[in-house]
């Protein structure tokens, strides 16, 4: 199940009626009851917020009475309506807060009652990746991959689900190899010997309450065995890195021969990147290395994530990948200033109000008002420290208003403390002299 606990429901008291003991049997009905239970579209899949509407038609003598009851034991009343002679439809539409799984279309009409099992999907994804992309013969491959199903808040993990391992060598079709569950997470990882070049993907069958999904395919080369090459001292720097700055990728692409390691000049490396919380691998560029086997990629840093070097190989040459190396991306703060800050009046009596005015900008390509923001008012007196007085909020154009009773002569000021986005910043201050 996707979401709830199964609870039973004996009757639910409908139209004045009880419906209880309704037939077990799908589409079945007494002598005189109703007859030939419809619903369309079969299984009813909701895939998106606006939900999917459902029609559900009987046959009968008279009208009756019709339901729904969901696994839980929820009941739906339905409004059936004519639909033709001895023909009656009623429509529902069902949306993300209704129960996945196998539901009942339960009528009671002519003086008998017959029902029919139906179910209710929500769809399903999964990811899917085949790594290495090449490798040799008799080598292991890691297969590894997510289910998730959708519902109103998004992706959710699929959990405790069988999925099926498919294979399809060049020139051939698709078998199914094997299979593995997904854990808490709807994650699934599995090892398999790599002997012919192929695709492979993740198959879901589908359940009472959800969608079958198959994965996109990722195809394997599997070839004889060459020279072993390696990627060494690869780093992604510098990290962490702001937004929009520049990222440098460098690293060494190496083969092994007849005097040990050397570096591998003139051949592609790719760069690869997996944003933090994906999956699967995004190809960026490529790089040939130089006489040395360096190679040297330099990148707009966007969102965090971990990269790596990969070489396909080529001319004799094994396929390696580098180590990983993950790097924040952090977004800096904004700058923010308090301009036009002012005490007034000045002079001021004793125990009259004194009123501060002024307002909170933000730098977002230029200067402008930062509103519905939390600043504090403070006051020093000559030769003291500064001490907190009270708290104001800007309004929607960042401008902040306040009063206060006057009590002593001194200095002000306006200070705003900063928040995830925007750096802090004070006022100037400003001298108020108070007469008594």
């Amino acid at each position: 199940m996707l979401k709830r606990i199964q609870a039973a429901i004996a009757a639910v008291v409908m139209g004045g009626a009880v419906l209880v003991a309704l037939p077990a049997a799908a589409g079945a009905a007494t002598a005189a009851g109703p007859s030939a239970l419809t619903v369309s579209p079969s299984p009813v899949v909701v895939s998106a917020g606006s939900g999917t509407t459902a029609t559900f038609t009987y046959k009968a003598s008279d009208r009756g009475a019709a339901r729904l009851v969901d696994r839980d034991g929820r009941v739906v009343l339905l409004r059936p309506t004519p639909a033709g002679y001895g023909v009656y439809s009623a429509k529902y539409g069902f949306t993300f807060d209704d129960e996945p799984g196998v539901w009942k279309l339960q009528v009671r009409a002519g003086g008998g009652t017959a029902s029919k099992e139906f179910q209710v999907h929500w769809t399903t994804d999964l990811d899917f990746d085949a790594a290495p992309d090449v490798v040799d013969r008799g080598d292991r491959i890691k297969l590894t991959g997510a289910l998730t199903f959708r519902d109103g808040d998004g992706p959710q993990a699929y959990d405790g689900q069988r999925v099926d391992i498919a294979f399809k060598p060049v020139g051939g079709s698709y078998s199914r190899v094997g299979s593995v569950t997904t854990d808490r997470r709807g994650r699934f990882s599995v090892y398999q010997k790599a002997d012919r070049t192929g695709w492979w993907r993740a198959e879901f069958a589908g359940a009472t309450d959800a969608e079958p999904a198959t994965s996109d395919s990722d195809r394997v080369d599997v070839k004889a065995a060459v020279s072993r090459t390696r990627i060494t001292g690869f780093d992604a720097s510098p990290e962490p890195v702001d937004v929009g700055d520049t990222l440098r990728l460098r690293g060494r692409l190496e083969i092994s021969g007849f005097a040990g390691w050397s570096g591998y000049p003139g051949r592609g490396v790719k760069i690869l990147f997996k944003p933090a919380g994906g999956y699967s691998w995004q190809y960026v560029t490529t790089d040939r290395t130089d006489s040395h086997g360096r190679f040297a990629v330099d990148v707009t840093a966007e969102v965090s994530g971990t990269w790596r070097a990969q070489f396909e190989g080529t001319g004799g040459a094994a396929y390696t990948a580098s180590a990983t190396d993950y790097v924040t991306v952090s977004v800096p703060r904004a700058g923010t200033r308090v301009v036009q800050f002012n005490a007034s009046p000045e002079p001021v009596k004793y125990r009259k109000y004194l009123t501060f005015t002024g307002q909170l900008q933000v730098w977002d390509h230029g200067w402008e008002g930062y509103g519905h923001q939390k600043v504090t008012v403070w006051f020093k007196k000559p030769g003291g420290s500064w001490h907190y007085v009270k708290t104001l909020w800007t309004n929607g154009s960042g401008k902040l208003w306040g009063k206060t009773t006057a009590s002593a002569s001194g200095y002000w000021k306006v200070v705003f403390a900063g928040n995830g986005e925007a750096r802090p910043s004070s006022s100037g201050t400003d001298w108020v002299r108070v007469k008594r």
